[in-house]
Order: structure tokens, then C-alpha cells, then sequence
């Protein structure tokens, strides 16, 4: 890390030096977020209050932004906790832009869900419902872009891992079997507990950067992309092992959390044709690794590796000069699937997504749905934006989600929640 530091920072003291006579400006927002269980207790989930100040800095051919986030949360001790979210500086040239520093790289196309958009990590603590800035989480990188015209290529360097952010508690937090039946000669069924290890990721390393290239390019009337990434997996594959006592009875199950490297091959277009919008975009692993039943793999601490695919289809249409529809087709294949595998082999998921625009643009309502045609469970957002004024914006919505206990959205069915959002921008 000691070697990254130096290099990023020889990098940055040249575009300081651009910065005289820079303009600053300051720019952020005020947001009070109430969230409410969606039944007959109404018990709060979330009384959040937060100060958004973000600092851009404008000077010859460089540029310099920041951004603070100060969030109070009631529903969690009245915990006060700053986060700097981004940090990164921009050096422009008439072929190459560079930017360094804490970012997000947003490489996908589809609409609630995350295929090829997967350069940062997911902040998971609120599932799916934050807004998308929030569930990236920024990381530290080296973005450089070659442009020429209607090409481009960018290129990433990742020195710094951090894992997904999940939680295991909560109202939001994804639930672990605490116990594992293991069938025993001459014993039967045998419940042993599972103990969970920590996620610790302190390995960081130039040398071991991730890495990523994406070249975009417009052809015979399409916005065309073209990705690779060799990444860490951020969320986790628990490498497990059985620990027994003197006589050989398996008496524990520890889980540790690992994060396998893997190759990662991406497409993305978009083609206009005439009231329509079509877009796509796909993912491909050749070997992405998965938690596993069959005792076959004990010695790899029942992890299996697999190709992977993931691909999506979809149009927007304007329905008229207020509405907007988009809709979605995903779909997620294991190739190769063996039995055991703790992930489903084939998920198949729909989306859809209405959008308005009434009252000179300050009434904005929206629809959205997902649905997962494997396990039969939904989310269902709704809301409406109130633009009271151009700084002051007056949000009301409800989430739903239902299915089975085990399914995708189901293990949160109690979750279903309404909620108010107040924001001031200055």
C-alpha cells in the first residue's frame, strides 16, 4: 500500500499545480428520512437526519471534488456518524482524463438491479431501497479514459478492496442457520452449530490491484460497450470446516469468509428506434465461486466454481410527453450446475417502471416493480416527489415485499414499510 500511496500522490502533486486561482464552490443538502413498518404497529424503522456538503474545486485543466456526509440516525442510538464519500481530483487533456482518488464507476444499464455495475461494492444495510448513490460504496482508484472521437477506452486500477456490506441483525439483516444437520454412521442426524468468523480485509496492495478496462464506442446508430474486470468477489463464499472432538464427531462448523479472485466479461448497448429505446447488457464468469452441500468438496472448504451468466433485456417507451415505461427481462444461469449448490441454478426476474412528470415537472410520481419469476416473490415501490421549490423537495412513498420466508424478497416480508423524505439543497 506503502508503493500506491507514493505513486498517487507523485500523480496528484502534478495537478495541484493547476490549481491556482481555482474556484471553490460549496453545494450539499438537508434531508430529514422517516421510515415506518407498513402494519398495524407502525414501529419506526429508520428516523435518519443528514447533512450532505459536497466541495468542487475548478481550476486549468484540473478539478478537485469532495464530499462529506453527516448522518444522524435515531433508530440506532442517536449514533452521529461522518462518512466522507467521495474524494477524487480530475486532470483533463485533450486525449486523456484522469481521475484519482475515493469514486464511483457506474459501468451498468439496468434499472434496480446490478449486472455488469459492479466496479464498487454494495452497501447492502437497507437492501435494495436506498437511492443507487448510496448503495455504492466509493473506493479509492485510478480512472484514466483515452477518448478519440466516438471511442474511448478507461482503464481502472483498484488498489483497495472492501467487501459488501451485509448485515446479519436488524431489521434488514439476512438471516444465517445457526446449525447445520450432518447425517453420521451409526449416529443418525447430528445438529452442529455453525460459528461464523469475521470479515477482516486489511490486504492492501498496489501489486494487487484489481483491474478493469471498458471500451465504449457508437456504431450504426448504437451505444456499444465492451468490459473486462479481473475482481476480488465482494460479497461472501465461506470457506467451512468441520472441527471434531477426540473421538471424530464433528462438534462445530466454522465459517470464514472469503473473497476469490475472478475474471469478469461484460457487453452493454443502447439503440434508439423512434419511440422506443432498447437496451441490454450481460455479464459472463468463467469460474465464480459458490457455497456448496456436497461433501465431495470437504477439502476445498465447500466452495465450488462454476461459470456464471447473467443478461438483460429491456425498452423504454414514452407513453406520452408526462409517462414514461421501461421494462426489464434478467436472467441468471449456473452453467454446469451440480446438486448441493447452495444458489438456485436458473433466476429469472422481470421489472417494470412508470414514470411522471406532471405540473411543469413538480409532481413526479413512480412505479416500480420487481419481480422474481424462481421463488415468486416481489418488491413493489411507490412514490410520489413534490418539488415544492428548486431546493426544496417534499418525497412520500411505500415499499412492499412479499414471498416465501426463504425466497429473495420474502425473508423481508415483514419489512413493508412507508416512509417521508424532506430535503432542502443549497
Amino acid at each position: 500500500m506503502k508503493r500506491a500511496t507514493i505513486w498517487i500522490a507523485a500523480i496528484l502533486a502534478i495537478g495541484l499545480d493547476n490549481f491556482a486561482g481555482a474556484q471553490v464552490n460549496f453545494r450539499g443538502f438537508v434531508l430529514n428520512q422517516d421510515m415506518f413498518q407498513a402494519n398495524e404497529s407502525l414501529n419506526a424503522m429508520l428516523i435518519r437526519n443528514r447533512l450532505r456538503l459536497n466541495t468542487e474545486i475548478s481550476g486549468e485543466n484540473v478539478s478537485g471534488f469532495a464530499s462529506l456526509d453527516i448522518t444522524n440516525d435515531i433508530t440506532d442510538s442517536a449514533t452521529t456518524l461522518p462518512n466522507l464519500r467521495e474524494a477524487y481530483i480530475d486532470i483533463y487533456s485533450s486525449w486523456l482524463d484522469l481521475r484519482i482518488g475515493k469514486q464511483q464507476v457506474v459501468w451498468g444499464k439496468t434499472d434496480g438491479y446490478f449486472i455488469n455495475d459492479i466496479v464498487n461494492p454494495l452497501d447492502l444495510s437497507y437492501f435494495l431501497l436506498q437511492d443507487f448513490d448510496d448503495i455504492r460504496m466509493a473506493t479509492t482508484m485510478l480512472n484514466a479514459k483515452l477518448h478519440h472521437g466516438n471511442h474511448s477506452l478507461e482503464m481502472l486500477v483498484i488498489p483497495e478492496f472492501k467487501p459488501m456490506n451485509l448485515l446479519f441483525e436488524g431489521d434488514w439483516g439476512y438471516e444465517r442457520p445457526d446449525s447445520q444437520i450432518i447425517t453420521l454412521p451409526f449416529i443418525g442426524d447430528l445438529s452442529i452449530p455453525m460459528n461464523y468468523k469475521d470479515d477482516v480485509q486489511t490486504d492492501y496492495s498496489l501489486r494487487k490491484s484489481e483491474l478493469g478496462l471498458r471500451f465504449s464506442t457508437f456504431l450504426f446508430g448504437t451505444d456499444l460497450s465492451l468490459m473486462y474486470l479481473k475482481i476480488r468477489e465482494d460479497r461472501p463464499v465461506y470457506f467451512t470446516q468441520l472441527t471434531t472432538n477426540e473421538y471424530g464427531v464433528p462438534v462445530r462448523v466454522d465459517l470464514t469468509p472469503t473473497h476469490p479472485w475472478q475474471h469478469f466479461f461484460g457487453l452493454n448497448f443502447s439503440k434508439p428506434a423512434g419511440a422506443f429505446v432498447f437496451r441490454g447488457e450481460g455479464g459472463y464468469y468463467p469460474e465464480r465461486h459458490f457455497n456448496t452441500e456436497n461433501t465431495a468438496y470437504l477439502t476445498k472448504g465447500m466452495i465450488v466454481e462454476k461459470p456464471f451468466s447473467q443478461i438483460m433485456l429491456g425498452a423504454d417507451y414514452q407513453l406520452s410527453s408526462s409517462l414514461d415505461l421501461s421494462i426489464q427481462g434478467i436472467n441468471e444461469r449456473i452453467i454446469d450446475y451440480e446438486t448441493g449448490i447452495q444458489n438456485d441454478e436458473n433466476v429469472s426476474l422481470g421489472t417494470v417502471l412508470i414514470r411522471g412528470h406532471f405540473f411543469n415537472e413538480t409532481v413526479s410520481p413512480l412505479f416500480f416493480r420487481l419481480y422474481n419469476f424462481k421463488d415468486l416473490s416481489s418488491l413493489t415501490r411507490l412514490s410520489v416527489d413534490w418539488n415544492y421549490a428548486d431546493n426544496f423537495t417534499i418525497t412520500v412513498g411505500a415499499d412492499f415485499l412479499s414471498g416465501e420466508s426463504n425466497s429473495m424478497f420474502g425473508m423481508y416480508d415483514d419489512n413493508d414499510n412507508i416512509y417521508l423524505k424532506v430535503k432542502y439543497s443549497f
